[in-house]
């Protein structure tokens, strides 16, 4: 059964944030006062949160109300963008920069799909990725060349950034990413820089109830990578 997609675009945050994050603990502290530090998480996981959600749209207000229920308080999986537009590979026309077309999707509040109407920016994975891998090459068919720190999204579950670009042809670039892939990528696979997905699950114990003030109100969710389910 496919994932639903949280409507990011339909709650509209006032505040947005969504980063790789590894989870490092320390190994002790020598004599010379030189700390061991441990990565433990094998590449990190994608950790956010959404604010300044405003409920004083009924509309709104039921999605919200929906999408709490559906969440079961951290214990069900969803699809959450991380999309950083500003800074993707946008194509151009001339001097300019071409602008995205609307957002559309399959279902208003539980959509199982969603991406612009016309595709913005088109992309493939050159070459086979196995499992785990940490370098990669891209081809950008449709959009500006690569650079460092642009994120994608694969496989329509998974994300990640391109930590550092390490060798370059044209629309062609070799990337580090991060976190490593989460499951291996065949030549050719089409990804998605338009609006990258995460499997994720809400944080447990975080209050996603509204306090209302005559009748306005705002909402916060934190989110975390989660491939249990």
């Amino acid at each position: 059964m496919a994932l639903f997609v949280f409507p990011l675009h339909r709650f509209n945050p006032g505040t947005f944030s969504a980063d790789v994050v590894a989870k490092v603990i320390s190994g002790g502290t020598a004599l010379n006062d030189e700390e061991t530090v441990i990565q433990t998480d094998g590449g990190g996981g994608w950790e956010g949160s959404l604010g300044e959600i405003d409920l004083d749209d009924p509309d709104i207000q039921r999605l919200w109300e929906a999408w709490t229920s559906y969440m079961r308080g951290g214990a069900r999986p969803f699809l959450m963008p991380v999309p950083l537009l500003d800074i993707a590979p946008a194509p151009s026309s001339g001097m300019a920069f071409l602008d995205p077309s609307n957002i559309e999707a399959d279902d208003d509040d539980f959509p199982t799909t969603v991406g612009f109407a016309s595709p913005w920016i088109e992309a493939e994975i050159v070459g086979d990725a196995a499992l785990r891998a940490t370098t990669i090459t891209i081809n950008v068919t449709r959009g500006s060349r690569l650079k460092n720190g642009m994120r994608f999204g694969v496989g329509g579950n998974r994300s990640h950034k391109i930590e550092r670009i390490t060798a370059r042809d044209d629309q062609q670039a070799t990337c580090v990413i991060s976190p490593p892939l989460r499951a291996p990528v065949a030549d050719g696979s089409p990804l998605n820089f338009d609006w990258p997905l995460v499997q994720c699950r809400g944080v447990i114990g975080q209050s996603l109830s509204p306090t209302f003030s005559l009748s306005y109100a705002t909402v916060a969710l934190s989110f975390v990578e989660d491939f249990s389910a």
